[in-house]
């Protein structure tokens, strides 16, 4: 069994901690910039020192693959305590690596997202495929999954995989508003790409994040024995809750703007 020897976990705890505070701290502030919808010119009206302006510029610039970062290195550390440093790399290889075939086979065929484009807010690309892309993929698979063992602990794994497909779905229709048309983190292109611009989905796309996030949550099997929900970390879910809180604010404030 991998787990992690006690004298690192020690020298890692406090690193922990301040990354988990972190995540705390820049979800908060992320929620106000989603939902009042904040960008350069408001921030050029509301500071005049122009050092000051353009570091809170940069930060905002940053601020959504930073975010979706510490998210994942949050659920990645709570997962190598729990289960070991070996599953937890083991589930980050599958369901980063999963995400990022499933968002390159629907930049280049169409297929199973959607004709599908990625922007520059989710980070540096790879090829087509931006870093943030299936990062965004382990957040939800993962926190789905751990909010289903969390409410359902002796459930079978195809019970477990299926009814974390099914928030995975939910997660997707609740953020895909807010990451398309507010953020930019994608859109989506017409068929053939000589056609007028598309704003919305095509319906594959939902079916594809049912379909795969359940099989990813299938693939996660885990290395200990965890009797019931009190020997699981909450973080994963916390993360999951913040993640669609977040999106669904920003949605709100969308809505509330006009």
């Amino acid at each position: 069994m991998d787990s992690i020897p006690p004298l690192i976990l020690r020298w890692l705890h406090p690193l922990k901690g301040g990354l988990w505070f972190l995540f705390i701290l820049w979800t908060a502030g992320i929620a106000v910039i989603w939902t009042w919808n904040i960008g350069d010119r408001q921030v050029e009206n509301a500071i005049g020192n122009t050092d000051l302006r353009l570091t809170v510029e940069w930060l905002i610039r940053i601020g959504d693959i930073a975010w979706i970062t510490l998210a994942a290195v949050s659920i990645h550390g709570s997962i190598a305590e729990s289960q070991g440093l070996g599953a937890a790399r083991r589930w980050a290889l599958i369901v980063c690596g999963g995400g990022m075939a499933v968002a390159a086979a629907s930049v280049l065929t169409g297929y199973p997202l959607g004709p599908i484009r990625y922007g520059t807010a989710l980070g540096m690309k790879l090829g087509p495929i931006p870093c943030g892309a299936p990062l965004l993929w382990f957040v939800l698979v993962v926190g789905a999954r751990a909010a289903v063992l969390r409410a359902f602990p002796r459930a079978g794994n195809p019970s477990v995989a299926g009814a974390a497909g099914a928030l995975i779905l939910l997660a997707d229709i609740n953020l895909e508003p807010a990451a398309s048309k507010l953020r930019g983190f994608w859109f989506w292109v017409a068929n053939p790409p000589s056609l007028p611009p598309v704003f919305a989905p095509p319906m594959m796309n939902y079916a594809a994040w049912l379909v795969f996030g359940a099989l990813f949550a299938w693939m996660l099997r885990e290395d200990r024995a965890v009797p019931d929900s009190r020997s699981r970390s909450w973080r994963p879910v916390i993360v999951f809750g913040l993640f669609n809180a977040v999106f669904l604010l920003a949605r709100i404030g969308r809505f509330w703007r006009g």
